[in-house]
């Protein structure tokens, strides 16, 4: 049994060890993905808030709208940086006569626009974020990276039971022997340390890309239809929707709207009753309104929902690490570089395992021919 489960654990590690390198380094990357944004492209991110505060949501939409109608786009999505002050907020657009999703950031405290509409993978964050998710494969790319996470858990439980011995030792570097006893102590240490961590994070994961997957497959694929124009009424306005919500559900504050970016779509308004849990996503309930009208529609209340989908939300801050500050960021990035660490060490405890096999002694017609 044990020698089956360390071929198991030796040969996945091999398979998925460099997919997991990439994925565990672009999400420590990710963890700090706002402040490398604000070092690279600063005047595309930053804000300095202002005494007056926020704009209203009218008010902001309305400064979009004029700095977008040049261009020909129609806001479909605004992602509202509450938290954030120090911020630009998030906007999406679509280009009239197309179904390309496009990103821009806005000046919450100004209405100015910062960064004109661009391929979502244009920005570092973006790149980082479709590089982790997909491989840049699309569909293809998340059944790899979901399978790469399966591994993961699977190498977190069989070298947890292979090496679990170790725990009596396990801050125990043999330093001044062989390389490969060292390395096979660090891997070891690694490994048995973050165990708990890769669980976490593997599972979140491939429950996300599987998910999504499978309810492409289940739905059939849905082909986009191209943005014929404005799809909702001049006269609505969203701090009504805002406000209409926060009475349906006391205490609910919307930190993203989505527009009606397909004919017979409405506006979403995703968020949470404030203040949440530490554990509680930011998007978790939702209020709904027609996209002419903004008449109700439907709310749908977390915290009137099942275990499991109130366990669902909880996987955002647990995966993200946005739950406790900066400790929790810094442990959440050092845990996401395990896997790579472990990816290298593994390979070069394999590596020097392989060298070590004694070759077969040549047999006497082989001697006899002088080879």
């Amino acid at each position: 049994m044990r020698k089956r489960l360390w071929q198991l654990h030796s040969w996945l590690g091999l398979l998925a060890g460099l997919g997991l390198l990439v994925i565990g380094l672009t999400g420590s990357l990710l963890m700090f993905r706002e402040e490398i944004e604000a070092v690279v492209h600063p005047g595309l991110v930053r804000v300095e808030p202002t005494a007056a505060g926020r704009l209203s949501a009218d008010a902001l939409l309305a400064h979009a709208e004029r700095q977008l109608a040049g261009n020909g786009y129609e806001v479909t999505g605004w992602l509202y940086q509450y938290e954030k002050p120090h911020l630009a907020d998030i906007l999406y657009a679509i280009k009239h006569g197309t179904n390309e999703w496009r990103v821009a950031t806005i000046n919450p405290h100004s209405g100015q626009l910062l960064a004109t509409p661009r391929a979502p993978n244009a920005t570092l964050h973006g790149w980082l974020l479709d590089l982790h998710y997909t491989f840049f494969a699309d569909h293809a790319g998340m059944l790899i990276t979901g399978a790469f996470a399966v591994a993961l858990c699977l190498l977190g439980v069989t070298g947890v039971w292979l090496y679990r011995e170790f725990w009596r030792h396990l801050f125990t570097l043999r330093w001044g022997r062989s390389a490969r006893i060292f390395f096979s102590d660090l891997h070891k240490m690694i490994g048995i340390s973050s165990a708990a961590f890769n669980l976490l994070l593997g599972f979140t994961g491939a429950y996300w890309n599987f998910s999504h997957v499978l309810g492409e497959w289940v739905a059939g694929e849905h082909e986009q239809a191209k943005l014929p124009g404005r799809l909702y009424a001049d006269t609505l306005s969203l701090d009504a929707l805002c406000a209409d919500a926060a009475q349906r559900l006391p205490g609910f504050r919307a930190n993203y709207v989505s527009f009606p970016w397909e004919p017979g779509g409405g506006f979403t308004l995703w968020g949470a009753v404030e203040p949440r849990g530490v554990l509680r996503g930011p998007y978790g309930s939702t209020v709904a309104y027609d996209a002419q009208k903004g008449t109700f529609q439907s709310l749908h209340d977390l915290r009137t929902a099942g275990w499991w989908q109130q366990g669902v939300d909880a996987f955002t801050p647990l995966h993200f690490g946005t739950f406790g500050g900066l400790p929790v960021k810094l442990l959440w990035c050092l845990g996401g570089l395990a896997p790579g660490a472990l990816a290298i060490s593994g390979f070069v405890i394999w590596r020097q395992r392989r060298e070590k096999i004694p070759t077969p002694a040549r047999s006497r017609e082989e001697v006899a021919a002088g080879r």
